[in-house]
């Protein structure tokens, strides 16, 4: 399967009407930041909020969602930065995230958001669209990764930093675990090798993939043990 047009580019486009996933690229990180949208409600979601998410909320505002909830995939400062900005506008909103990962959050956030304790394999509803929690530690011991469903006829995997284009997250950082890394790959791999990835950081010219792209061409996805995962340049 094709990527979607708007995510088949060397640089981020936001939204476009009727495609229920929108990619930004912000900060000196190039972190992607991702809006999730129900276009039939008009219902939306924000993974990963980077620092200044002023243009996302402002599409939103163009084509009239309403935000209604946030999904980390883990709690690294260029993953949560927007998130003062955004409880400033909508306190009490929903934070999706691993119970793992709540010691990096401020006392501010956890007070002022409504923390919702990611649990691998639930489904959580973004209007008609349903996204699967699927815990993948390694980067992080409380990465999580969210395949949304119901966005006919795509399939896609917001990935954070497990998962990137031709590579996978680094594992020597606090909680980082090689050995939970290999596993969480091979999680990934049992999806349908239709998923769409989209990665946390926009690190190769291509903004998204494919899994079945991913399983022939990522060296992560070569390696038979941790070791030889470890291993990689």
């Amino acid at each position: 399967m094709k990527l979607p047009e708007h995510l088949d580019q060397e640089k981020a486009t936001g939204i476009h009407p009727g495609e229920s996933v929108a990619q930004f690229e912000i900060g000196s990180y190039q972190n992607f930041v991702y809006l999730i949208l129900d276009w039939t409600t008009q219902k939306a979601a924000i993974v990963d909020p980077q620092q200044d998410v002023t243009a996302l909320l402002a599409s939103l505002a163009r084509y009239s969602f309403e935000l209604i909830s946030i999904f980390l995939t883990h709690t690294h400062s260029d993953h949560t930065a927007g998130l003062p900005e955004l409880l400033k506008k909508f306190p009490k909103i929903p934070i999706v995230v691993h119970k793992k990962e709540l010691h990096r959050l401020s006392p501010e956030t956890i007070q002022t958001g409504k923390i919702h304790d990611a649990q691998d394999g639930e489904y959580i509803a973004i209007g008609n669209l349903r996204i699967q929690v699927l815990h993948t530690p390694g980067h992080s011991s409380g990465e999580c990764c969210y395949l949304l469903e119901g966005a006919t006829p795509h399939i896609y995997l917001f990935s954070g930093d497990t998962l990137f284009i031709r590579d996978c997250g680094r594992t020597d950082m606090e909680s980082g675990n090689t050995e939970q890394m290999f596993h969480s790959l091979q999680k990934i791999r049992n999806l349908t090798q239709e998923t769409i990835i989209l990665p946390g950081h926009h690190y190769k010219n291509s903004c998204a993939s494919t899994l079945d792209r991913e399983l022939h061409e990522s060296p992560p996805f070569q390696c038979s043990t941790a070791l030889e995962l470890d291993a990689l340049p």
